[in-house]
């Protein structure tokens, strides 16, 4: 029925908005971090750093796990 159609619609309006607030959150959150940048160039050993704190980062602002590569992508310079 349109009733049911408007309720739904209006549910999955209220769904989006809380979606896009918790990605806003997140960034918000992520960037108060300072998260560092990385370059390929470092090694293994600079890399392995660059993710550990990457991690540290994304456990204290509880990132979801969804928003975890997208956030990290950012952070990547060059042919990283």
């Amino acid at each position: 029925t349109a009733q049911t159609n408007a309720k739904t619609q209006r549910d999955l309006e209220k769904r989006e908005r809380e979606v896009l607030a918790t990605g806003t959150r997140v960034l918000t959150s992520f960037n108060n971090q300072n998260p560092p940048k990385f370059r390929s160039d470092g090694g293994p050993t600079a890399a392995d750093l660059w993710l550990q704190a990457m991690e540290k980062i994304f456990v204290a602002i509880h990132c979801p796990e969804e928003e975890m590569v997208t956030l990290a992508t950012y952070q990547l310079l060059g042919d990283a």
